[in-house]
C-alpha cells in the first residue's frame, strides 16, 4: 500500500509502506476492514455468497486454495449452536470436471440402467442408485494409474432428486462466481508472485485523483485474457463464442497468463503498487464482456477444419 503527500489537485509522492499493515477500505464494495473477525462461521440462514444451498445439509462451494479454484459439492453439519461444519461426506472438483458433470447430470436418465455407472474426465465416477420410485446419484473421485486403471479414492457423496434439480437450478450462479475466483483469486496470486521478482521500487509519481496506471493495467489484461480464450477456442462467431467459452475459461494457463501479463506491464512502476488492488476493484462481469466484444467484433481469427480437440 501507500499514502501520498501535499494538495489533491497536484502530482503527489507515493511511498510504499507495510504491506503486513490492515488494507485500506476504497469503497464500500471492498469493504474489507469492516469484515468482522468470526466472518467464517455461518448458518443456514446466513451462509456466504459463494455457497449455494441445494438441500437438506449439501452445499455447493467455490473455495481457493494454493492458488487453485475448486468446486466442492459437501455435507455440512450443524453444531449445538446452529454453525455449520463442512464433513468428509463430498467432493472436491476442477471448474472443468465440475462443467463436465453438470452437463452429464443434466442429459443422463437416473431411472434408466439401475446400478450403472460412467466415469467424468477420468476424475469422478458417477452411479447410479435408483429405483422406480426414487432418485439417487453417487459421486466419487477416483485417479488413474500408471497401467491405465482406476482407483477410487475416499470423496465420496450421495445425491437424490432434489438435490440434483437444485445443482441443476444453481449452474449459473456457480459459474459466476467460478469466474470470479479464478481473476480475483487465481490470477491474482500468480501475478502477485510474477510482480515480486521485479525490481524494488522506491517511490513514483502520478496523479491520485486520476489513476490512469490501474485503468492501464485494466486494459493490458483484457488484452492478455484475449489471445488466452482465442486459443482455447479457435472459433469466432458469437453463437460458437456463447457454446465454447467455458471450455477455453477453463483450459487458461493462470500461470503462465500471469507471467505475460506482468511482463507487458513491467515497464509500468505503478504494477508494484496496483497489482494487488486491482484484483480488488475489478468488476469481474466487466472483463469478460470487453473480452466477449472485443472477441466477436474486433478480433480476426482463422477457423480452423475441427473443434474436437474441445471435447
Amino acid at each position: 500500500m501507500f499514502s501520498c503527500y501535499g494538495e489533491s489537485s497536484r502530482k503527489r509522492k507515493c511511498v510504499p509502506l507495510n504491506n503486513n499493515v490492515k488494507k485500506v477500505c476504497f469503497n464500500e464494495k471492498v469493504d474489507i476492514c469492516a469484515t468482522p473477525s468470526n466472518s467464517k462461521e455461518f448458518t443456514m440462514a446466513n451462509f456466504p455468497d459463494h455457497m449455494f444451498h441445494i438441500g437438506e445439509m449439501i452445499f455447493i462451494s467455490v473455495n481457493t486454495f494454493q492458488k487453485h479454484t475448486r468446486v466442492h459439492i459437501r455435507v455440512y453439519a450443524a453444531d449445538d449452536r446452529g454453525i455449520l461444519h463442512p464433513t468428509k461426506s463430498g467432493v472436491s472438483l476442477k471448474p472443468e470436471v465440475w462443467s463436465a458433470l453438470h452437463s452429464k447430470l443434466s442429459c443422463f436418465r437416473p431411472r434408466e440402467d439401475f446400478e450403472s455407472a460412467f466415469i467424468i474426465k477420468k476424475d469422478v465416477c458417477v452411479f447410479k442408485h435408483s429405483d422406480k420410485d426414487n432418485v439417487s446419484v453417487g459421486i466419487q473421485r477416483i485417479f488413474q494409474r500408471k497401467d491405465s486403471s482406476f482407483q477410487f479414492v475416499p470423496e465420496r457423496v450421495l445425491l437424490n432428486g432434489d438435490n440434483l434439480d437444485q445443482l441443476h437450478d444453481s449452474y449459473e450462479l456457480v459459474l459466476k462466481c467460478v469466474k470470479n475466483k479464478l481473476l480475483t483469486y487465481t490470477l491474482s496470486e500468480y501475478v502477485m508472485a510474477e510482480v515480486d521478482r521485479l525490481p524494488e521500487i522506491d517511490s513514483f509519481y502520478y496523479d491520485v485523483d486520476s489513476p490512469h496506471g490501474l485503468h492501464e493495467l485494466f486494459e493490458s489484461l483484457y488484452d492478455i485474457v484475449l489471445p488466452e480464450i482465442h486459443e482455447c477456442m479457435n472459433v469466432s462467431k458469437r453463437d460458437c463464442f456463447d457454446v465454447y467459452f467455458e471450455r477455453a475459461l477453463y483450459n487458461i494457463d493462470w500461470q503462465a497468463l500471469a507471467v505475460d501479463f506482468v511482463s507487458l506491464n513491467k515497464n509500468r512502476p505503478y504494477i508494484k503498487f496496483f497489482s494487488d488492488d486491482m484484483f480488488d476493484l475489478m468488476e469481474i462481469e466487466n472483463v469478460f464482456k470487453k473480452v466477449e466484444d472485443m472477441y466477436v467484433n474486433d478480433y480476426a481469427l482463422d477457423l480452423l477444419p475441427s473443434l474436437e480437440f474441445l471435447d
